[in-house]
């Protein structure tokens, strides 16, 4: 089994994947880290060459890949979640957990991001919100919503996850 970690951008979801990891059993698996070693290009110039289109492309490609790990944390890309086929082809060997921030949480942390997030570049924060509220029922598709707030720790999400899937998979 493994745990998949959704959630908008700037909600944890790289850092929480590596504490779960660090604290478990679970080895670690990030789909933008895969698509940048695939790739040899980072994900802005991906975007900056092929769009958010072919981005997706790529990204559905690596995602179908992640999902036949077995024993995983994987860390998703914030957008993963618009391709049903990435979440149904990682719901089956894994529970689908979303970190989920009020935006007062992801706007806070959007600012030091800027320069390493693609779709942060060109964005006003009206139309990153706009994004937000659009992605939300896609982020609603999982098995546990986990609210992310500031002033946690990626440890204490950490455990919360791990405590949380560990007692679904003991009902399953």
């Amino acid at each position: 089994m493994n745990i998949v970690l959704t959630g908008f951008m700037a909600s944890g979801k790289t850092e929480i994947s590596k504490a779960i990891s660090r604290l478990s059993d679970y080895k670690l698996a990030d789909t933008d880290d895969m698509i940048v070693q695939r790739e040899r290009k980072t994900i802005n110039e991906i975007f900056a060459e092929a769009g958010e289109d072919g981005f997706r492309k790529i990204e559905h490609e690596i995602v179908l890949e992640a999902a036949k790990l077995d024993g995983y944390v994987i860390a998703t890309g914030g957008g993963a979640v618009l391709n049903s086929g990435n979440i149904a082809a990682l719901r089956r060997n894994g529970v689908i957990v979303n970190l989920s921030p009020d935006f007062s949480v992801i706007r806070s942390r959007l600012q030091a991001a800027r320069d390493s997030r693609p779709l942060l570049r060109d964005g006003d924060i009206e139309s990153i919100h706009k994004r937000f509220r659009d992605r939300l029922p896609f982020y609603a598709d999982c098995d546990i919503s986990v609210k992310v707030v500031n002033g946690k720790t990626p440890e204490q999400y950490a455990r919360e996850i791990l405590n949380l899937c560990e007692g679904r998979d003991a009902s399953l």
